[in-house]
């Protein structure tokens, strides 16, 4: 395979920052490559990245000391514009890249930039979208797309413009199991039918590892080490599986509390474009449950969620929280006892320091400086950033930001806790740290209820399983009784048996 491109930096340093994001890097691509990237949260995987597709130094103000090459083009030299014809770009967060107001215009619009006859842009979008999983999403709107639709929207939109290097930041983060798994298939078919050469950055790649042929590990700044995908199995996974056969013994009660905490009762939602979000939806919740909604992309999980915390209305039924019926009057007090982590943090994340945003809520409480103070350590610690408690939160990582968030919630002391993906844009360790915390607060009587595609997290951690398929709730069970019901989960897309303990990857496939 000839070179396709080359990375040399030497150093790379963002202004008012005391380390590099990126130093002693030095690798090469080669045509047909399928590289996936990998490293701890703030490792410098996305900065290599931005560094790959020219963001760096055209847009981020960061000096770079080396050179990156792409088809033997300095990209120095290379406008942003023009590096389109050199490499094709998603973003981690999907929202960040959706430029139109339907389906088919965002996945025109680059084709429509570089004067593609209107024909053939028909074509290539509906040829598009079927390959990543929307057809017939064409004139959806984008606003009422659910994460993990919004990332196959935006793979549809790099992969029209066929580039020769597909550079891909966490793709499948937002994803189901079934949708992650057929885009890793799809993604390998160009890469092995058209020599389409691969770069993604992962921060859990066991379910690419028998996609990928190379596997490369990045800890603060630095390429420790490349793999072979077989070695990082070996090295890296095998390990943290067996630790998790240990977590998987985890008690699987709510600790014989039997106060309901929340009810929902009859509860329907429709979205203003008509689409259906739940459907005639009837769940209790008790105190000390660790209660999983699970369910492919779309099936109304995170509308469900924004419900109970009065972020929507429903259209039919009622919810109740703390025996009281939620309504706009008692809205504020059901809240305080509440706290929500975001899909996304940077849909909570508003104030300029991290100090400022843990303790938010509790200036508000009226609570003294020295409590705040102390509280704000606490929960910073916990989360492993006490060291940027002066840092403004976007210059933290994605991974960085999603644990603010959870420490911003956690220092309400709240006796709900409500956690929509929490682990998205971590590490594994990190993401079994916030997994084990959640756990224990549930012991000790707190109520967790977990959204994830997860079902490794859902299957250890939680004490019950609901499912949402086509927006109602199809199976609510006790986990110790889940091998009963693998047939019946795996025909709504949800495969336990494959993913438990295993993320998806069985050994054989290297």
């Amino acid at each position: 395979m000839d070179t396709i491109a080359k990375i040399k930096i030497d150093k790379l340093s963002f202004p008012n920052e005391k380390e590099p994001a990126l130093k002693n890097i030095n690798f090469e691509i080669k045509r047909g490559d399928f590289i996936a990237i990998t490293g701890g949260v703030a490792s410098g995987k996305s900065v290599l990245l931005h560094s790959l597709t020219g963001a760096i130094p055209h847009y981020y103000n960061a000096e770079l000391t080396g050179k990156v090459t792409i088809l033997g083009q300095d990209v120095k030299g290379v406008s942003l514009n023009q590096m389109s014809d050199y490499v094709g770009y998603m973003m981690q967060e999907p929202h960040n890249q959706i430029v139109s107001v339907d389906v088919y215009e965002d996945v025109a619009f680059g084709l429509a930039n570089l004067e593609v006859p209107s024909e053939q842009i028909e074509q290539i979008v509906n040829k598009t979208l079927e390959f990543v999983g929307l057809a017939g999403y064409a004139q959806r709107q984008t606003a009422a797309l659910s994460g993990g639709q919004a990332q196959r929207l935006v793979l549809a939109g790099v992969l029209a413009l066929n580039a020769p290097i597909l550079i891909l930041d966490q793709p499948t983060a937002e994803l189901d199991p079934q949708g992650r798994w057929e885009i890793y298939k799809r993604l390998s078919q160009l890469n092995k039918t058209q020599n389409l050469t691969i770069v993604m950055v992962m921060d859990r790649i066991e379910e690419v590892l028998s996609y990928a042929n190379r596997v490369v590990y990045l800890k603060d700044g630095e390429i420790i080490r490349e793999y072979s995908p077989r070695e990082y199995y070996n090295e890296q996974i095998l390990p943290r599986k067996r630790s998790l056969e240990y977590a998987a013994d985890l008690v699987k009660d709510n600790g014989g509390f039997k106060e309901s905490i929340a009810k929902i009762s009859n509860v329907s939602y429709r979205y203003k474009n008509d689409q259906a979000g739940c459907e005639d939806i009837n769940l209790e919740i008790f105190k000390g449950d660790f209660l999983s909604i699970i369910g492919v992309n779309g099936s109304g999980k995170s509308t469900l969620a924004k419900l109970l915390v009065g972020l929507l209305k429903p259209c039919q039924g009622e919810i109740t929280l703390f025996n009281r019926p939620m309504n706009k009057k008692n809205l504020a007090e059901i809240r305080s006892k509440m706290g929500f982590v975001f899909q996304n943090p940077d849909h909570q994340i508003f104030a300029g320091t991290l100090e400022e945003e843990v303790g938010f809520s509790l200036k508000l409480r009226g609570e003294g400086s020295e409590a705040i103070a102390r509280r704000v350590e606490e929960c910073l610690e916990f989360v492993g950033l006490s060291d940027y408690q002066k840092k403004h939160p976007q210059r933290l990582s994605r991974g960085q930001r999603q644990l603010l968030a959870l420490a911003s919630i956690l220092a309400g002391d709240p006796q709900f806790i409500i956690a929509d993906e929490p682990t998205s844009g971590l590490d594994d360790n990190q993401g079994y740290m916030i997994m084990n915390k959640l756990y224990d607060l549930s012991q000790k009587g707190k109520t967790i209820l977990l959204i994830t595609h997860d079902l490794t997290l859902a299957r250890v951690y939680s004490n019950r399983l609901v499912a949402l398929n086509n927006h109602r709730l199809q199976y609510d069970i006790a986990v110790k009784d889940l091998a009963e019901h693998y047939a019946a989960f795996k025909d709504i897309g949800l495969n336990f048996r494959d993913n438990a303990l295993s993320g998806g990857v069985q050994d054989e496939a290297f």
